[in-house]
């Protein structure tokens, strides 16, 4: 009696595992789970039928068995199929609007252990992608509509729980639209997973739908996503230049962003050399320039006039009185006697940029 691949430590990476499970992805979006009799997967796209083929005919291949594959088309086209081990027989359906494929076993004992298999399968997470990749190949489609907007869909008639905790499980979020009779992915950040995981990558003409449309010219965030991205990156300065090009946004729309976060209170701005910096308000931080630095260092050493400190730095007196005041609204200096310049020890952490 053959030995049916099943779950095991030793064997969880094994590349058949991962065939098997694509395959019961396959036969859970398109083939008969309620038939006790035989195995059948239903498909438009020979490759998936053949890829099938090969895996079932491996799995069972201590066991006797007849495999027959039922061609449909409106004209009852004679295709000439290179798997040559099976029954073909051509049958006629004026609906199809393109040939499909039936793959059939007739068998209660391997239904039976197919099924075993199936269900031995479909609790471990380890397979979760190799199972999800399957069901897209079945079930699965690129939406592409108007102004670039695009949505990953998975075509359910009503909600399938078992589907839901794969993509909760991979992190994938989704609506599930009732009237469209489907679950519903977008965001890119949704499509770098799917990418990832290569999920849409086992149907050929899928494939090509998914990466040609993946290439997004601009980052599509997520309502808000954007705003907490740019608030976890200002644990250090960046201007909006900067951030602009890290998140592929206009600087417009990073301006409009650190803007909001300035008025909710969660970041402040310094101006180094005509050039804005941000930063978080929790940083506890002051940004200066290297300029600025040399004033702090003079006075730190002693109190001295502005004549005297624009002296040693070799600048004029409007010029020094500007950068100490500047200095003195950051809360660095102070005036003494209301003639020297003194220096005030701070608890923030002074950058020098």
């Amino acid at each position: 009696m053959a030995k049916i691949i099943a779950i095991d430590e030793k064997i969880i990476n094994n590349q058949f595992n991962r065939q098997i499970a694509e395959c019961i992805g396959l036969w859970l979006a398109e083939g008969d789970n309620k038939c006790t009799n035989e195995i059948t997967f239903t498909n438009n796209c020979f490759d998936l039928i053949k890829h099938f083929h090969n895996t079932i005919t491996k799995l069972f291949k201590e066991y006797n068995f007849n495999i027959r594959i039922y061609v449909y088309s409106k004209n009852k086209l004679k295709i000439d199929l290179p798997i040559k081990d099976c029954i073909t027989k051509y049958y006629s359906d004026k609906r199809a609007k393109k040939p499909y494929f039936i793959w059939r076993i007739c068998s209660v004992k391997l239904n039976r252990k197919w099924k075993n298999i199936v269900e031995a399968y479909k609790p471990n997470s380890e397979f979760y992608p190799e199972i999800l990749r399957g069901f897209f190949a079945g079930e699965g489609n690129i939406k592409i509509g108007s102004h670039n907007s695009r949505v990953i869909r998975i075509a359910q008639k009503n909600r399938v729980k078992f589907i839901e905790n794969i993509l909760d499980s991979l992190k994938i979020e989704y609506k599930f639209k009732k009237n469209e009779r489907s679950y519903c992915i977008y965001h890119k950040d949704n499509w770098d997973i799917f990418s990832r995981f290569g999920l849409a990558d086992l149907h050929p003409i899928k494939k090509n739908k998914f990466y040609t449309n993946y290439n997004f010219k601009e980052e599509h965030y997520k309502h808000n996503y954007l705003k907490k991205e740019v608030f976890k990156e200002l644990v250090r300065p960046h201007t909006t230049i900067e951030l602009s090009k890290k998140f592929n946004r206009s600087p417009a729309r990073i301006c409009d962003i650190v803007i909001e976060l300035k008025k909710e209170g969660l970041i402040t701005n310094f101006g180094v050399k005509s050039t804005m910096y941000w930063i978080r308000n929790d940083k506890n931080s002051i940004i200066i320039s290297q300029i600025k630095e040399k004033y702090i260092n003079i006075v730190k050493e002693k109190p001295l006039l502005t004549s005297e400190i624009a002296k040693t730095l070799k600048v004029d007196w409007k010029n020094a009185f500007k950068r100490l005041k500047e200095l003195e609204k950051l809360k660095l200096v102070q005036q003494i006697n209301k003639n020297e310049w003194g220096y005030i020890k701070t608890s923030k952490r002074v950058i020098v940029i």
